[in-house]
């Protein structure tokens, strides 16, 4: 089973959304090497390039918070860092399971779980930046773009 990118997802604004599709197909790469029982350095690998491409996602959206003082920014940073520091126990799980039959179905479900939590940030603080962003970008006369 791996995650489904779905429209009802999308937030309006291109960037966003393609990083947040790049990110559901990262995530299936790693289920899928953990599924098919690649070795633990390989895992460890994905994850790691995971981590960067979710750091330079969370870049690019707290620039724009900063760049068009968005008033619900510290929040927004803070569900950032929780989201970050969650996945990384991703590695502690490597650590304590990497070798047992248990690592499959339990790194999965930390992975779900984790997935789950990112979706209900995306559907509720992303839409709402988004809908913000959008709203200054028309009235400084800049349409849709975020740039």
């Amino acid at each position: 089973m791996t995650v489904q990118w779905i429209e009802d997802f999308n937030t309006g604004v291109e960037e966003i959304d393609l990083h947040h599709e790049g990110m559901a197909e990262k995530i299936n790469e790693l289920l899928n090497a953990i599924d098919s029982g690649e070795k633990i350095a390989t895992i460890r690998t994905l994850i790691i390039f995971f981590e960067s491409f979710l750091a330079s996602h969370f870049v690019l959206e707290e620039m724009l918070q900063q760049k068009f003082a968005y008033p619900d920014y510290r929040s927004h940073y803070d569900q950032h860092i929780k989201l970050a520091e969650t996945f990384s126990g991703l590695n502690k799980l490597i650590e304590t399971e990497g070798t047992s039959p248990h690592f499959v179905p339990t790194a999965r479900g930390f992975i779900m779980d984790w997935w789950n939590s990112y979706i209900y940030h995306i559907n509720s603080a992303d839409k709402q930046l988004t809908e913000f962003l959008k709203t200054q970008w028309y009235k400084k006369g800049m349409g849709n773009s975020t740039f």
